[in-house]
């Protein structure tokens, strides 16, 4: 989900290199219906060999705004574009690794509008409540760290 743009040397020392790495970020859509209802979507996985639900999302492109990518990404995964968009916070993808963040933003007032999204996804959606979705986790049927943090971002700032 990142991928490196361009890579310096800031400082060498003879116990210390400092490396400035330029990362494409992340963006996590959760997408909310007039009726309180909120887009899940299910694509299958490798290695857990099954499908796994998760909120839409992908890659920002390096010229590309974390919000006008996030909509990009809602056209393509979901056919819908929101009118407005709410960043609801980060979190850093993988820590140990890279400065790389994902982006959670809540998308409301959603009107049907479309881009043409990769051909290999096979992408399926359901509309869910909000108690619906909590069940699911408890009963361990989410499992995707993306979906787990977005969602106790949006449950603590909603």
């Amino acid at each position: 989900m990142w991928k490196t743009i361009s890579s310096k040397e800031i400082f060498r020392h003879p116990r210390l290199t400092l490396i400035e790495d330029e990362v494409i970020c992340g963006v996590t859509i959760i997408a909310k219906r007039k009726d309180g209802k909120i887009l899940l979507q299910t694509e299958y996985s490798y290695p857990p060999n099954q499908k796994l639900f998760q909120f839409p999302g992908g890659l920002v492109n390096p010229d590309e705004n974390p919000e006008i990518g996030g909509n990009r990404e809602l056209m393509e995964e979901a056919n819908l574009k929101a009118n407005q968009l709410e960043l609801l916070g980060s979190y850093l993808f993988n820590n140990r690794r890279s400065v790389k963040k994902m982006f959670i933003y809540l998308a409301t007032d959603l009107e049907e509008k479309s881009l043409e999204g990769d051909p290999e996804e096979d992408i399926e959606s359901f509309w869910f409540t909000e108690d619906e979705i909590s069940q699911k986790i408890k009963n361990d049927e989410i499992q995707n760290c993306h979906v787990l943090t977005a969602w106790c971002l949006y449950k603590i700032k909603k």
